[in-house]
């Protein structure tokens, strides 16, 4: 088989980093990692590439000659989600015009949306979610970017995967999207003042169906999807297969902190975290932490979307099963290995 290069957009944040470091040492392929901010490279097979998709005047074309895959994990975070659709748009966009100018081997894209498609963010939604589920009213960007996609592929004659996770669980520095991090900050900040671990949403978000993917199994779903004819030109959910309600799991994470748990109080955590900062910079030169810039870590506004969610959020992720993607994992399991994971990278206190 010849060697696949794999363009991946988005490559510092969870699901990118999650994927850069799954195809590290990988054989047969050769990773471009590009990003505004790209980290150094993690292995022989993964090199940085500079790119603004805001900016294309700028971007070096040479490197991309020979790339046969795109993974595309970039976004941008407004306020709101109608300000959040015009420059997703956009700089999905772009990145097509790159891979247009540049790309002439390209053979697959794989595209990552979310359970938004749905109307995940706007209220109580049918589920279980399927992807033959007709789109909302007045749409969201993954429509644009989708319609886009698939405009160009009949145009360039290549295949395209679109895989929707919710709340992607992983390791990422300087990814405040990101549950698992905002989760380990809060417990950790809640037990040096030495309070106990208090659900800060309402009782309703704390009894809901929920589900989460890791980003470790989305990686691997991401690579099955640039590898198997049965993704070609399909849409899938993709989670860990499982659901659970935060009451089951949240005494776990109190005891994995050695925390007293506390009961459910809707909080507003931009304002209950505001000033937090001093105390952050404090615990972060105690426990030799790599980053002392809590706004770096969290954003609060996301914590309370998650928190705040009172209906069932459920995907179908059967279809992805159907055609070849099997694998499965424990939410709780999952929740518990990545704090431990956190604590090991020094991202919170150990």
């Amino acid at each position: 088989m010849s060697e696949q290069v794999i363009l991946i957009f988005g490559a510092s944040g969870i699901i990118g980093r999650a994927l850069v470091q799954n195809l590290s040492n990988a054989s047969g392929c050769r990773v471009l990692a590009a990003s505004r901010r790209p980290e150094e490279s993690l292995s022989h097979n993964v090199v940085p590439y500079t790119v603004d998709l805001n900016d294309l005047k700028s971007a070096n074309f040479e490197p991309l000659a020979s790339v046969t895959h795109v993974v595309y994990t970039a976004y941008v975070d407004k306020p709101t989600w109608e300000e959040q659709r015009q420059p997703n748009t956009d700089m999905f966009r772009h990145a097509l015009e790159i891979i247009v100018e540049a790309c002439p081997n390209l053979s697959h894209v794989t595209l990552l949306q979310g359970t938004k498609a749905y109307g995940a963010h706007l209220g109580p939604f049918k589920t279980p979610a399927k992807e033959s589920d007709p789109r909302i009213l007045n749409g969201y960007f993954y429509d644009d970017q989708f319609d886009i996609m698939v405009d160009q592929a009949r145009k360039a004659n290549w295949t395209w995967t679109v895989l929707r996770p919710h709340v992607v669980i992983g390791p990422a520095f300087r990814s405040p999207l990101n549950l698992i991090t905002v989760l380990g900050v809060y417990c950790s900040l809640l037990k040096v003042q030495g309070r106990p671990l208090v659900f800060p949403g309402p009782t309703a978000a704390f009894n809901a169906l929920y589900q989460a993917t890791d980003a470790g199994l989305l990686s691997r779903a991401i690579s099955w999807s640039g590898r198997s004819s049965d993704a070609a030109d399909e849409v899938f959910n993709i989670t860990n297969g499982d659901y659970f309600r935060w009451r089951y799991i949240w005494p776990k994470i109190a005891a994995s902190f050695d925390m007293e748990m506390g009961g459910t109080e809707q909080v507003d955590l931009e304002c209950a975290m505001r000033g937090m900062e001093p105390l952050w910079r404090e615990l972060s030169t105690t426990h030799d932490l790599v980053i002392d810039n809590l706004s770096e870590l969290v954003s609060w506004s996301f914590a309370n979307y998650v928190f705040g969610t009172t209906w069932d959020v459920m995907s179908d992720s059967t279809k992805i099963r159907r055609h070849g993607f099997h694998e499965m994992l424990d939410s709780e399991k999952m929740f518990m290995d990545r704090l431990d994971q956190l604590r090991v990278l020094k991202v919170i206190p150990s």
